[in-house]
């Protein structure tokens, strides 16, 4: 008689890897639960992670609380209290939360942490520090700041670090340094 590995149970409706001694490297379902636990890789429909983390997550709808992800592209993501790195999808939605790296069509981003934000459409930003803003129309809401911002329409009060003279100076300043540098080389 030879025993198995303890694995999750894997139904068409969910999955819960909370009860799993290992993640499974790959998990495919309509909807996935991480309940304090975590996978690899994940494809579903609707994906919620609560306290819980995965490598890779696509879905149609992603949702994360107090949780993580390494990657994750969806039409609708949501981050609440968590933390994804790189998010693409047609919305995406941060709050208190953090990440590297979103891009769709429409991002917002509450009282949150982003590195570099591009959105085709419409990006709002609340109370937040935003390393890179890249989108058409940026709204800026109650006391936020911005390193990098690329807009063709803001409404809002912001001060970013840079604009685009002030990109444009920096550029050049780099250049003329790594000229210099270059020169006392030889």
């Amino acid at each position: 008689m030879t025993t198995e590995p303890t694995t999750p149970k894997v139904t068409p409706a969910r999955v819960k890897t909370s009860e799993a001694v290992t993640p499974p490297e790959t998990v495919k379902a309509d909807r996935v639960e991480i309940l304090q636990g975590g996978a690899d890789h994940v494809e579903a429909t609707t994906v919620t992670v609560d306290q819980g983390g995965i490598g890779t997550a696509a879905a149609t709808t992603i949702d994360v609380h107090q949780g993580g992800i390494q990657r994750a592209t969806a039409t609708d993501i949501a981050v609440s209290q968590g933390g994804i790195v790189l998010a693409q999808g047609n919305r995406v939605s941060l709050e208190m939360g953090f990440v590297g790296a979103a891009v769709g069509d429409e991002a917002r981003v509450t009282q949150s942490m982003a590195g570099f934000v591009a959105a085709r459409g419409d990006a709002t930003v609340d109370q937040s520090l935003v390393s890179t803003l890249i989108a058409d129309r940026v709204t800026m809401r109650q006391p936020s700041a911005v390193l990098v911002l690329i807009a063709r329409q803001v409404d809002g009060t912001v001060r970013p670090l840079l604009d685009w003279r002030g990109a444009i100076a920096a550029g050049a300043a780099a250049g003329l340094v790594l000229g210099l540098f270059r020169a006392v080389r030889r």
